[in-house]
């Protein structure tokens, strides 16, 4: 029975294999299977808790599959000369030429018993990009292996775990279980917004001179969806963007940003009613996601915005978020492994970064404040932090801060966490005003001369991935009662698209 997620079972044997020089199996077809699963575990059977249906799993060793006591069990008599004689599998795996799978398994036999395990194409040549020979015994171990696919199945017939069980001398009995074949997320690539904003405007502007810089700088890089109270149906709308994610066999970004007061009542204020309303949102947006593959951003500017000093909320209504929060990242776990919540930490102006906490007279957010204010939102259910949404600090800065914000979590709360990079209009770091020393950081306002950074990738010393979240283009909003707010900025509202902003970042001019 499984017991732990796989993606962090331990491997008895881990290995990176390429395509390897082994016999394939000239085995006969399986039965025909369920449509192909294309992305996250593609055997979501395979702890055998319950019988899979009919036809789901399949055996060519004289008897039907036996999942009692929940594993899968195959007995084979001796006399059949080659591997792939008797076999147990799963057909129906659609795998992408390139991509990388991760195969793991519990297995033992009642006598030792060489066996091999392979993916394999279900028919034709059956080319086995992963085939591995091991040696079992009456003591279950478990077996993992990465390897990289040289197949593609995606637009044609589909590939197949086997079991290969034949050749043995004696009469033997095998037992499998919590077995799983993985996409490795990452490496699938991110998937990208075929409705943002910026997508919206170059196709409602084919001649304009700016279309083809937006198009292909911008929309075909644009790898978030922000969700709030502008979705009329949260649970529909999160549940369609992941199936087209799902069907590209990429992982999608999410941010959740409907908390009540959000944005202190500024720019992008608005959110839920209240509590009970926001739990409701939230179990919408939860359901919709149903355990797919997923990195959300949960809640921008919520916890930094929670601070005793100089906060926006009442006593109560501090504890009112911190429970919210609380409640969405209890939520999001449950999902399993492969939802990964990243939690808004501010940014490294904001919340520490230049901060001297040695200083009494720097109001600032501290290092220990904001890890404190992310235990109480229940940092230990999440994967992390997210850091400099919106904002436009360089990655090495932001990684500064998510590191030194890692540390002192580690240090107050005994949590290993980890942080994300919102790079999408960092190419130039953070904006100031030129010729006033003291004007700090303008992050807020659609500021000049700031440029697009890196797209949306694996993170680099330590941090898990530079994400694209605020999405280039779309406008900060504007505060005419601040000074330090450029008069040239575009003067569209928070989240509106703006082309010459875009064009902006484009440039970095």
């Amino acid at each position: 029975m499984r017991t732990t997620p796989l993606l962090y079972a331990s491997a008895a044997l881990p290995l990176l294999a390429a395509s390897l020089a082994l016999p394939a199996s000239t085995a006969q077809a399986a039965p025909e299977a369920p449509a192909p699963l294309l992305y996250g575990e593609l055997a979501p059977e395979g702890a055998f808790a319950t019988a899979p249906p009919a036809g789901v799993w399949w055996s060519s060793t004289g008897s039907a599959p036996d999942y009692t006591g929940g594993t899968l069990k195959a007995s084979v008599k001796a006399g059949t000369v080659n591997r792939w004689d008797a076999q147990v599998g799963r057909n129906g795996v659609a795998l992408r030429a390139g991509a990388l799978y991760t195969l793991s398994f519990d297995a033992r036999s009642s006598v030792a018993a060489s066996v091999r395990a392979t993916v394999q194409q279900s028919g034709g040549a059956y080319e086995a990009p992963l085939a591995r020979d091991v040696t079992l015994d009456p003591v279950s171990k478990r077996y993992q292996w990465t390897f990289r696919s040289t197949i593609d199945t995606v637009a044609g017939a589909s590939a197949q775990i086997t079991f290969q069980l034949g050749g043995q001398k004696a009469a033997t009995d095998f037992t499998f279980d919590d077995v799983s074949l993985t996409t490795s997320t990452a490496r699938e690539g991110f998937f990208v917004d075929p409705g943002s904003n910026a997508r919206q405007w170059a196709d409602a502007h084919p001649g304009d001179g700016r279309t083809g810089k937006i198009r292909d700088q911008i929309a075909d890089r644009t790898t978030v969806k922000w969700f709030g109270g502008w979705n009329t149906d949260v649970q529909k709308d999160v549940d369609s963007y992941i199936d087209k994610a799902t069907a590209a066999g990429q992982l999608p970004t999410l941010v959740a940003y409907n908390i009540p007061g959000r944005d202190c009542g500024g720019a992008s204020g608005g959110g839920a009613a209240d509590a009970e309303a926001y739990k409701k949102w939230m179990d919408g947006f939860v359901a919709g996601i149903a355990g797919r593959p997923a990195l959300v951003v949960l809640e921008p500017d919520a916890v930094a915005q929670a601070d005793v000093e100089g906060n926006c909320l009442t006593p109560e209504k501090r504890e009112a978020r911190f429970d919210m929060l609380w409640y969405a990242n209890q939520h999001l776990d449950a999902q399993g492994p492969y939802v990964k919540t990243y939690i808004d930490a501010g940014n490294a102006t904001w919340t520490l970064g230049a901060r001297r906490e040695d200083d009494p007279a720097d109001k600032g957010i501290g290092l220990s404040d904001m890890a404190d204010m992310l235990g109480r939102s229940g940092i230990h259910l999440a994967d992390g932090v997210a850091v400099n949404v919106a904002n436009y600090h360089s990655t090495d800065i932001s990684d500064d801060y998510g590191r030194r914000l890692a540390a002192r979590v580690e240090e107050r709360l005994g949590v290993d966490t980890t942080w994300v990079v919102d790079t999408s209009r960092n190419g130039n770091g953070a904006y100031k005003i030129p010729g006033d020393a003291d004007s700090g950081q303008v992050g807020f306002c659609n500021p000049p001369q700031r440029k697009l950074g890196s797209a949306s990738q694996v993170g680099e010393n330590g941090a898990a991935y530079y994400l694209w979240i605020k999405n280039p283009g779309d406008s900060d909003g504007r505060h005419a009662d601040d000074a330090r707010c450029p008069a040239e900025g575009p003067q569209y509202k928070a989240g509106d698209f703006s082309p010459e902003f875009a064009v902006r970042l484009v440039d970095g001019a």
